[in-house]
């Protein structure tokens, strides 16, 4: 463990970051909720009005409206194309908001699957070619101190996106544009790192949780293990976090996702 993390900790720069978190987390916490709020308020368009009489009687028939009249006896499968044809379409595909189990195996893959080995590997290659940092040497040991560091940054972001996310109730998955331009795949490939989703139509608003889980990895590598660095080096490096993220997210909109061959899209 020693030599991934790169030998002794640091831990003088803790007491610091401890009190930065203090300060500032609590503060961008609640600024995210009223965001989340404001974008979905608590009596939307989704909440059912009371149709209830205030004077009548509980006891009175009329104060209760009158219960729907019985589907026609269709086939089968109608139902369900009606219940297709009322979800939202998002990026080309019928959208449903992700319960906790999807929730979770989105996180467990996108923490500890292929997609963060990618993310991982292009991170630690990137600062071994060009020697960052340069405690660490270029050798092979030196591979691995990086390799585990950023391995270990890939973990606390997927945490700390995974937690905020069940916080406050976003949907932070990652939806390929199916059929859309080039110029609508950029730019959903850039949205994600600054916006979530909500509730069942899937409407887009602004979030601080992508930009808080990306930084919550590289702040603390930097103020504990990471030799001669510190916290503030760990949010300008948080740059590389972003990047491959932006990386991944335009790899399965041009590469991974072509091979549906979707139709095109208006913009």
């Amino acid at each position: 463990m020693s030599l991934l993390l790169g030998g002794k900790w640091n831990l003088a720069p803790a007491q610091g970051l401890l009190r930065a978190a203090f300060l500032f987390l609590p503060p961008l916490f609640a600024f995210n909720q009223i965001l989340a709020q404001a974008a979905f308020p608590a009596s939307g368009p989704f909440e059912a009005a009371s149709t209830t009489s205030p004077s009548a009687s509980p006891a009175d028939p009329a104060a209760y409206p009158a219960a729907p009249a019985p589907a026609s006896p269709a086939s089968p499968s109608a139902a369900s194309f009606v219940k297709n044809d009322n979800r939202a379409i998002i990026n080309g595909r019928p959208y449903e908001r992700p319960s906790r189990k999807v929730q979770f195996d989105d996180y467990v893959r996108d923490t500890y699957g292929l997609p963060a080995l990618a993310r991982t590997s292009v991170r630690a290659s990137f600062a071994q070619g060009i020697g960052h940092p340069a405690a660490w040497g270029q050798d092979w040991p030196g591979f691995g101190q990086r390799f585990g560091s950023a391995a270990a940054v890939t973990v606390m972001n997927g945490n700390a996106r995974y937690a905020m996310e069940t916080v406050f109730h976003e949907d932070m998955r990652y939806i390929p544009c199916h059929g859309c331009s080039i110029h609508r795949k950029i730019e959903n490939a850039f949205m994600a790192e600054f916006t979530a989703r909500h509730d069942s139509d899937g409407h887009r608003f602004f979030t601080l949780t992508p930009v808080i889980s990306d930084m919550t990895g590289p702040v603390i590598a930097n103020s504990l293990w990471v030799p001669g660095h510190s916290a503030v080096d760990g949010v300008a490096g948080s740059k590389l976090v972003f990047a491959t993220r932006i990386g991944g997210h335009l790899f399965r909109e041009f590469v991974w996702e072509r091979r549906h061959y979707d139709p095109k899209l208006p913009d």
